[in-house]
């Protein structure tokens, strides 16, 4: 397999670097969903710098934790170095201070969270030994990386023993789609699209895609073949974020059954969960973890309680709708050619259009300096409404809220067959309710198409522009 190509991240690499080049001693911290490339732009970083690395391991206890780290400790610094067996924190962490007094280094404990067992313990007794030991070693920098943003955030850097005491925090998210199309510089801009379709924003993902001569070709080796990939990757990355709680494979699962979102009552009642306080904390840890997103309607504060609920992340999507219901006939070997039958069917037609709205969604502010009103103040998102007795129900899944009076509706389609005319009165029923609502504003007509325009519709004037999944994707990468 090719080296992975460091693409992107130039910001958050520049960050890291000017923390490690600090002539004190300094603390950052690192976190993202797992497989979006932590550990590379920390390797990066450290590129002819000293550092010592520790990594914990998934699911054990805190007695396995340690042994790892002094087995660790032993691989880079020696036996003597790594002392004899203990089972405190502050005992193990201290025999860094002798090491990094003869050689100062950065220190980089990786998966943190599971070194932590998810508890705030080693937190304190590494503020204890960063205060009295580390910190007066010139030269000596400290690294915190995990992959569980909700316990980075809030038992690492807002806890009462580091507050105030990091420099530097780092959240990682996924790649845009002109990174992506920097690390697919050998696949044309369709392909790199279709990429973003199943596997999102996340660079590793998108890594082991390139090495496919095409992205439908690299579905069906990595998700439909019996050893595939993606099989088992739902697995690992819910073990990894969620330990084995039920809870949060369901909640996934009936955001995965109801594209357009739910509210969180209804999450509770399709998920089979209690509706109680600890639903709020597990949807905020799925949110924090990239998974889920929570989004309220684009004329509503952030306040409002009109806040749906819906499955944000790319892969879980294609997963729920066709890897897990075919898993049987994937494993058995015995249908080669699954993907390309499932592929054929209506459904998959329909869930790659909803695949495409959402990445229209993440590239909002493209959008914006495509239609060149990036300059006026204007806010963004979806906009509905429930049906009542006294008006119909409205689902925008893209709205332009500008300050200079103008609502920009946004219909987003992808097709193979050229898009024809019934899209001009799916978004005039939609700009007639919309208009009804604001009856002040001028409503503007965009369609993003992935795919090609009818002759009738191109020529119709319908729309205020159409505008080019390339396009978009040639906009995200200047």
């Amino acid at each position: 397999m090719p080296a992975i190509r460091f693409v992107g991240r130039a910001p958050e690499l520049e960050a890291l670097e000017g923390l490690l080049s600090r002539a004190g001693p300094a603390i950052g911290v690192i976190h993202g969903r797992r497989r979006i490339g932590k550990s590379l732009l920390i390797q990066k970083a450290l590129e002819g710098r000293r550092a010592l690395t520790f990594e914990g391991i998934e699911n054990r206890p805190k007695k396995d934790q340690i042994e790892t780290f002094r087995f660790q400790l032993a691989r880079q610094a020696g036996e003597r170095a790594a002392g004899a067996p203990t089972l405190s924190w502050g005992d193990a962490l201290c025999r860094l201070s002798p090491l990094l007094e003869r050689r100062p280094a950065c220190v980089v404990l990786d998966e943190f969270q599971w070194l932590a067992n998810y508890r705030r313990e080693i937190v304190s007794d590494l503020k204890m030994v960063w205060d009295q030991y580390l910190a007066k070693i010139a030269g000596v920098k400290l690294i915190l990386c995990g992959s569980i943003a909700s316990f980075m955030t809030t038992k690492v850097v807002r806890s009462s023993a580091l507050y105030g005491r990091t420099d530097l925090e780092l959240h990682l998210k996924g790649f845009d789609l002109g990174e992506a199309c920097e690390l697919l510089r050998d696949q044309g801009l369709d392909e790199v699209i279709e990429a973003c379709l199943y596997f999102g924003d996340v660079p590793k993902y998108l890594e082991l895609v390139r090495d496919y001569p095409s992205v439908r070709a690299a579905v069906s080796e990595l998700a439909f073949r019996e050893n595939g990939y993606f099989l088992g990757e739902y697995d690992r990355i819910f073990t990894g974020h969620f330990g084995r709680n039920p809870d949060f494979q369901k909640i996934v699962q009936a955001l995965a059954e109801s594209p357009e979102g739910l509210f969180r009552l209804q999450v509770a009642q399709r998920a089979g969960v209690d509706a109680g306080g600890g639903l709020s904390g597990k949807l905020a840890d799925l949110e924090a973890a990239g998974f889920v997103s929570s989004v309220v309607p684009v004329d509503k504060d952030e306040g409002s309680r009109l806040i749906k609920y819906q499955l944000d992340d790319a892969y879980l999507r294609f997963y729920f709708a066709f890897i897990r219901p075919n898993l049987k006939r994937i494993r058995s070997g015995a249908q080669p050619e699954l993907f390309a039958r499932l592929s054929q069917a209506g459904r998959f037609h329909a869930w790659r259009g909803k695949a495409f709205e959402r990445l229209c969604l993440r590239h909002a502010g493209r959008i914006a300096e495509i239609l060149g009103f990036s300059g006026i103040d204007f806010s963004f998102g979806p906009y509905f409404r429930a049906p009542s007795r006294d008006r119909e129900g409205l689902q925008i899944d893209l709205l332009f809220q500008r300050a200079d009076d103008v609502l920009t509706l946004c219909e987003m389609k992808c097709s193979v067959a050229p898009v024809g005319m019934k899209v001009v009165q799916e978004v005039e029923r939609k700009a007639e309710l919309l208009q009804r609502a604001f009856p002040s504003k001028t409503v503007q007509r965009v369609l993003v198409l992935h795919g090609e325009p009818s002759r009738d519709l191109a020529r119709s004037g319908a729309f205020y522009r159409i505008i080019r999944a390339a396009e978009l994707a040639r906009a995200a990468s200047r």
